[in-house]
């Protein structure tokens, strides 16, 4: 009888211990909800547009939500079912917003307290809303710069800049430097026309420099670096120049009629790699133009070509200028004779 009464007493503790315990192990399996397919649409718009948050709610507990909400900007939106069941199925908000750039989260909480966030920190960029007309979110221009800072007037100077447009789907309608007061068109040098670097390559007179970029973003908004004032540089001095040379010269034929075209050829070459700002040949004391026939314009052959009247006292000589100050003429004094000219 003891025994049994023992056994009794021992049973009553567990059943006490399992009721006990009972609460605390429902409480453990109580999950979080699951957001999935969390969207506003569309993501631009102006101020009569009608936006829609959705999302998909479920709760493996069967937990039917306390809330379920949409946060623009932290002002918060309580949504509604609108398909499926309160557990498992879609939710969605109507509404409108004033023009501005926004942002998004999810929130939702089951009917034992348990919620869940999408995303989980942070915030969903977007819609974009503009007054009347769709939202231009403004372009940006950086790492803005020339190379070199300085340099003389032979150097070629790279001007640089990185534009980026979050508004993709429509590229600059230009991007330029400005410099010393006069634009020049930029080409895009790597990545794409919305996100990439922009170059112009030119040379400069001695002198200090001042420049700064511009651009105009697909919709046509202006956009500057620096934001204001400009940007000094490069400092750019006279280098010494070196004369062009010439020689080589001919006439093809030496001799024929006056029916024969005659050709008059000289080689140019200039150490600094200037081209010739004229190209005369003085044929009896009257200058023609000579043009580049074979080569490049810095080291190549000129040549000009005409007839003659019948003589033997023809006579000609060259005069070329590098356009940075050096003059040559061929021969230094004097001039050749030819050619012959029989009938």
């Amino acid at each position: 009888m003891h025994r049994k009464h023992y056994a009794f007493m021992v049973t009553l503790g567990l059943v006490a211990a399992v009721a006990l315990l009972t609460p605390s192990l429902a409480a453990q399996e109580n999950h979080k909800p699951c957001l999935r397919q969390a969207t506003v649409r569309p993501m631009e718009g102006v101020a009569r547009t009608t936006f829609v948050a959705t999302v998909e709610y479920s709760d493996i507990d069967g937990d039917v939500p306390a809330k379920v909400e949409v946060f623009i900007d932290n002002t918060v939106y309580s949504m509604r079912l609108i398909k499926g069941r309160a557990e498992n199925g879609r939710y969605h908000a109507r509404l409108t917003l004033p023009p501005g750039e926004h942002s998004y989260y999810f929130y939702a909480e089951d009917a034992r307290g348990m919620s869940e966030r999408y995303p989980r920190y942070g915030a969903k960029h977007g819609p974009y809303v503009g007054k009347r007309k769709p939202y231009n979110r403004p372009a940006f221009l950086t790492e803005g710069g020339v190379h070199f800072d300085h340099g003389t007037d032979k150097n070629i100077y790279t001007f640089s800049v990185y534009y980026r447009d979050r508004d993709e789907y429509r590229p600059p309608r230009a991007v330029r430097v400005v410099i010393d007061g006069i634009i020049h068109n930029m080409k895009l040098h790597k990545g794409n026309p919305n996100n990439g670097s922009y170059l112009y390559e030119t040379v400069l007179p001695a002198a200090p420099h001042a420049y700064y970029f511009v651009a105009t973003d697909g919709d046509g908004g202006c956009i500057t670096h620096p934001h204001h004032g400009f940007l000094r540089g490069p400092e750019v001095v006279k280098s010494f120049n070196n004369p062009p040379h010439l020689g080589d010269k001919k006439i093809i034929p030496p001799i024929g009629n006056y029916r024969t075209k005659y050709a008059y050829t000289i080689h140019y070459r200039d150490k600094d790699f200037d081209v010739p700002s004229i190209a005369l040949v003085y044929i009896d004391d009257i200058p023609q133009v000579m043009k580049l026939a074979a080569g490049k314009p810095y080291s190549g052959l000129y040549i000009f070509r005409t007839r003659h009247h019948v003589g033997y006292n023809h006579d000609y000589y060259f005069y070329f200028e590098d356009g940075s100050g050096g003059v040559c003429r061929y021969p230094d004094r004097g001039s050749f004779h030819g050619p012959v000219v029989t009938r």
